[in-house]
């Protein structure tokens, strides 16, 4: 008899865990492929701002830009020894396409991730050299990007 009882009891609970929706969200994250690229598109207007060094972190720089569509938004040069990274974490609304976030060094070897919303993307430094973090944006209207990256 207990064992019926258990049995029943066992297969109600299963229904009623069936029965309950369960909702379920995960963030997207951009930036699973990465690319590497030399080009230069003459189209875009190239925008350098000042770095603003974020109180928590002695490396780690403030993201915090509006881009204009057709612009190529960077920071100034900073210096980067072969086998280090340069991490980049951002947030970009709206979330649009046509959106590439990277680091390119002196030569204009660019490596870059395309993004859709947010980013969080460790680039590994190859060659010793100078360095810039950069947003280009052909999406065809304003966004901001906001987040860290850290040299």
């Amino acid at each position: 008899m207990r064992k019926k009882i258990f049995k029943c009891l066992a297969i109600t609970m299963l229904f009623v865990l069936m029965a309950i929706p369960v909702t379920v969200s995960a963030e997207e994250i951009d930036g699973e492929t990465e690319y590497i690229s030399m080009e230069e598109d003459p189209e875009l207007t190239v925008e350098t701002v000042d770095e603003v060094l974020m109180p928590a972190y002695t490396t780690s720089y403030a993201l915090n830009w509006t881009v204009g569509n057709t612009v190529f938004k960077q920071t100034k040069e900073f210096s980067k020894t072969s086998g280090s990274t340069v991490s980049i974490y951002a947030k970009i609304a709206p979330t649009t396409k046509n959106v590439t976030i990277g680091i390119k060094n002196t030569g204009g070897a660019r490596q870059y991730v395309k993004a859709t919303g947010t980013v969080n993307k460790t680039f590994k430094i190859t060659k010793t050299g100078k360095y810039r973090v950069f947003v280009e944006n052909k999406s065809g209207k304003s966004i901001t990007v906001k987040g860290n990256y850290r040299r």
